[in-house]
């Protein structure tokens, strides 16, 4: 079965504020209108891309924008995958534990991009 996948980049959402600080309430608004299907329920899964962001950001804070998708009725099919620089401030088994709280979610989180890829299909 074909699998579309909308691919939502960290700068498409990510409102900084004049003092350099990221705003997470509008960057939340703003990423929930992105995932946001034309026409519900959406026939694609989502990839959120956060590896050009030029800040860097808690596991617990991309938890929190996550958020803003799963929190949108029919925002995904069946998936969501996150990728994110290696290394980078970024504790997949936190990640994982605070995903378990959202029954009915499946997330996955990736270094590399041909994974994330890869794993839509499976």
């Amino acid at each position: 079965m074909p699998t579309k996948i909308k691919i939502i980049r960290s700068v498409d959402y990510l409102s900084v504020s004049d003092d350099g600080t990221i705003d997470f309430e509008e960057s939340r608004r703003t990423l929930h209108e992105i995932a946001e299907p034309k026409r519900p329920p959406a026939d694609y899964e989502i990839l959120l891309d956060f590896r050009r962001t030029q800040w860097i950001l808690s596991t617990s804070e991309i938890y929190h924008l996550v958020q803003a998708v799963t929190d949108v009725p029919d925002s995904y099919r069946d998936k969501i995958a996150i990728l994110v620089l290696p290394g980078v401030n970024f504790d997949t088994e936190v990640f994982k534990e605070l995903c378990a709280r959202n029954k009915g979610v499946t997330v996955g989180t990736f270094s590399n991009f041909e994974d994330a890829i890869q794993w839509f299909y499976v």
